[in-house]
């Protein structure tokens, strides 16, 4: 029960003293997450109340499910961009289809992350490298930022895509709202000077609360500022069940895996670096468990698809938070403000919310991590790269989908041509180096190979190359192979390696293994390979016996 519920053990183990930070935290993110929630409801599409629903149902499941404590659960605006691209296909624009289809985009993520948890499938987070996420993040804010320009104009863009609607937003800005004009960029500019003249204020609540009080005042809403409208009050009912489509669950599944892997890697990613800083353990099977039991709770309550909050989790963190007690105090005061304070917000202005949006990821875009990685790996690079165009091209899924592909086609060239070193003895020192490296020194007649990857089917055509390659250039008596690296023999590379091994006693070549390990020993014998006096502790050692011999 402990294991399933991990919150058990902490409210059994709780200290009083931890209350205070807590409850410090819970206020924190309850003043971050309202305003927040309502404006990345708008970017999935869906009415401003399904925002606080994301933002209470997911969170309460996460506390009672979840392993890490410090990490708050939410609404974000990538995921919320990845959901309404998602569900975007099969549903028309400001349609009761497009709620429809993201609560079941919702549900059907929480069974897959809940399915793959119970299976243990924790690694499937390690498909997303950080390449990929920088990528992707980048690509997603810029999306993410062009959507709610046309809020803070006034406009709204028809183009489809993100160079389409720039475009076209472009075209129409001599149309542009003044007053609407203004109340977003006041609204922008005060979230940037409140959080750096006064940081641990919460500006998104004070520019929603001095917004609304702008539009009573001056009655902005007459000069034609949009604003959000009547919100419903009350907690979020069940979802009827025959009111949604069950024959798209079919097509919905591909886009909701990449929605799934994209929630674990980040939450997982976040709950790590908490844990890590606070010497906490995270499950990552457990994690998969509570991220799908919040979700599929979501949808069924009409939320959108919900992930770990990084913005918000940092701020409960430096606000003292110590357990997800502070979730659970998160969650009653977001029903008290579902309860009664929903009426509250029916005159925030659209560019207002807009502008909270602007302000949450603009911090997001920095080509600057992508620029770094062009020096330090080509393929890294180029993921990352081909990951933010195609997020801009095409659109958020399939941008993640070009990301991963290059990041495995990477994975597989590197597989494919593993590092193959030849060695020489360091004359400063008992050890072997590359014969390349200053202070080599070889032995006529001795040619030491290193292949440094897992040897199989697709590679092995690498180390026969090379090997055969080096007899041709410098005809050596003897070769050594250290075999250090190599964890283990497929059955076809086992195979090659006896072809290899027969070429070379045709050319009266004497060759040997050095530090093979168990494992490739027990796939070479099996296969046929002669290791009989082949065999040796330290390549120095089957140097000398070949030479000798």
């Amino acid at each position: 029960m402990n294991r399933l519920f991990p919150l058990i053990t902490t409210i059994s183990d709780y200290q009083r003293s931890w209350f205070r930070g807590d409850l410090a935290a819970a206020i924190t993110v309850w003043a971050i997450v309202v305003p927040e929630s309502m404006a990345y409801a708008s970017i999935a599409g869906m009415p401003a109340e399904t925002g606080l629903y994301a933002a209470t149902v997911p969170l309460l499941l996460y506390a009672v499910f979840g392993t890490s404590r410090r990490m708050t659960v939410g609404p974000s605006a990538a995921v919320a961009a990845l959901s309404i691209a998602t569900v975007a296909p099969f549903a028309a624009a400001e349609s009761d289809d497009v709620v429809t289809y993201t609560v079941m985009l919702a549900l059907i993520v929480g069974v897959v992350l809940v399915v793959a948890g119970i299976a243990k499938l924790g690694i499937i987070a390690e498909f997303l490298s950080e390449p990929v996420l920088k990528g992707f993040i980048v690509g997603v804010a810029l999306t993410i930022t062009l959507g709610q320009l046309g809020k803070l104009f006034g406009l709204e863009s028809e183009g489809e895509g993100f160079f389409s609607e720039l475009f076209d937003l472009i075209g129409q800005l001599p149309n542009l709202h003044v007053a609407t004009l203004g109340v977003g960029a006041i609204s922008l500019a005060g979230l940037f000077l409140l959080e750096r003249f006064l940081p641990r204020i919460p500006s998104a609540l004070v520019v929603v609360v001095l917004s609304i009080i702008a539009v009573k005042v001056f009655d902005l809403e007459a000069l034609g500022v949009q604003v959000a409208g009547a919100i419903p009050a009350g907690l979020p009912s069940l979802v009827d069940p025959t009111t949604l489509d069950w024959t798209a669950v079919s097509a919905l599944i591909p886009g909701a895996i990449g929605v799934a892997i994209v929630v674990f890697g980040e939450s997982m990613a976040l709950a790590k670096t908490f844990g890590s800083s606070h010497g906490e353990r995270v499950d990552a099977n457990q994690e998969l468990i509570a991220l799908g039991a919040g979700n599929a709770a979501g949808g069924l309550f009409g939320a959108f698809v919900t992930d770990g909050s990084s913005s918000r989790s940092a701020a409960a963190d430096s606000a003292g938070q110590k357990t997800q007690v502070s979730s659970l105090v998160v969650v009653g005061l977001l029903i008290v403000t579902l309860l009664f304070l929903t009426s509250l917000f029916s005159d925030l202005p659209e560019a207002a919310l807009g502008a909270i949006v602007i302000h949450a990821v603009i911090g997001l875009i920095r080509f600057g991590p992508i620029r770094s990685l062009k020096e330090r790996n080509q393929v890294d690079f180029w993921a990352a790269v081909s990951t933010l165009v195609g997020v801009l091209v095409f659109d958020v899924l399939a941008g993640l989908m070009i990301g991963v592909l290059v990041s495995l086609a990477g994975l597989m060239s590197r597989a494919v041509r593993p590092r193959i070193t030849w060695l020489a003895r360091d004359t400063s020192s008992d050890r072997f180096i590359g014969r390349e490296r200053p202070g080599a020194e070889e032995r006529p007649g001795i040619s030491i190979v290193r292949f440094e990857a897992e040897l199989f089917f697709a590679n092995v055509g690498s180390l026969r190359e090379a090997v055969l390659t080096e007899v041709e250039s410098n005809r050596p008596a003897v070769v050594v192979f250290d075999a250090e690296a190599i964890s283990d023999v497929d059955t076809t590379a086992a195979d090659e390696l006896v072809k290899l091994g027969e070429e070379l006693r045709r050319r009266e070549i004497e060759f040997a293994f050095a530090r093979l390990t168990s494992k490739a020993r027990t796939a070479m014998l099996k296969a046929g390979v002669d290791l009989e006096g082949r065999e040796y502790a330290r390549v120095s050692d089957a140097a000398q016996a070949l030479l000798e011999h």
